[in-house]
C-alpha cells in the first residue's frame, strides 16, 4: 500500500488544490504517508512529501518559498501545543531524508493545514500544494535562541496552478490570477447640448451659492 506513496512527483488523481478533512484522508489518498510526522521519506533516497502545519513556530510561509522546521526535540502537551526542550538533529525522524533532497533535486509534495498562521493556508482540513524543492538544509539557532533546529529552503516548481489566498473574510478565497470578473464598461454619458450646458453650469452655480448660505435645496 505505501508502493504508489513512495514516489517523488505528483500522485495520479491527485491535482494541485486537492483538499481534505483530515490527516487520515490525505493519508488515505497516499499524498502524505504519516499520520502525525510532518515529513515522510527515506533517508538513503529523500522526502517524498511534507505537511506544513503550523506545528512549529519557526516556519516562514512566503507561498511559492518555505523555510520549513525540521522534527523533533520537542514534547507535545494535552492541549496540541509543543514546546522545544532539546536541539534537533539530523537523525530526528525525516530530517535526513528532507536533506537528501536539497542534495538530489526530486520534487517533494507540500501539503498545508489549516492551523498554519499563513494566507496561503486552507481555511478547513489540508490542502496539496503542489511541488517544490529542498533548495538548502542547515541547522541553527530557533527564534527563542536556545536551542538548534534543522531548517530548509523549500522553492515551488514553476509552472504549476497558482496557490490560493485567504480572502480577509473568514472561509473565502481571493480570486486567482486570470479568474476575476471581466466587468462591463460603464456606459457612455449621453450627448450634452450647448442649452444644457449652460443649464447645468447655472444650476451647479445656485447650489454652491445655496450651501454656502446654509440654505437647504
Amino acid at each position: 500500500m505505501d508502493g504508489p506513496a513512495q514516489r517523488f512527483g505528483e500522485i495520479p488523481g491527485v491535482p494541485v488544490g486537492t483538499t481534505w478533512k483530515s490527516r487520515k484522508e490525505c493519508f488515505d489518498a497516499g499524498v502524505h504517508r504519516q499520520l502525525e510526522p510532518g515529513i515522510h521519506g527515506i533517508n538513503e533516497k529523500g522526502a517524498f512529501s511534507i505537511v506544513v502545519s503550523g506545528q512549529y513556530k519557526d516556519d516562514k510561509d512566503y507561498g511559492d518559498t518555505i523555510i520549513y522546521t525540521g522534527s523533533g526535540g520537542h514534547i507535545q502537551y494535552s492541549d496540541g501545543t509543543r514546546e522545544q526542550v532539546r536541539d534537533q538533529q539530523w537523525t530526528d525522524f525525516g530530517n535526513e531524508a528532507l536533506r537528501k533532497s536539497s542534495d538530489t533535486g526530486n520534487p517533494v509534495r507540500v501539503i498545508r493545514g489549516h492551523e498554519l498562521d499563513s494566507e496561503f493556508a486552507p481555511w478547513e482540513g489540508f490542502r496539496y500544494d503542489g511541488l517544490y524543492i529542498c533548495k538548502r538544509a542547515w541547522t541553527e539557532k530557533n527564534r527563542d535562541g536556545y536551542y538548534d533546529i534543522c531548517r530548509y529552503t523549500m522553492e515551488r516548481v514553476p509552472g504549476q496552478l497558482p496557490l490560493r489566498r485567504r480572502s480577509t473574510i473568514f472561509g473565502r478565497y481571493m480570486p486567482l490570477p486570470g479568474s476575476e470578473a471581466v466587468q462591463s464598461p460603464a456606459p457612455a454619458p449621453a450627448p450634452v447640448t450647448g442649452r444644457q450646458r449652460i443649464m447645468q453650469q447655472v444650476q451647479a452655480s445656485l447650489d454652491s451659492d445655496a450651501s454656502s448660505l446654509g440654505i437647504p435645496r
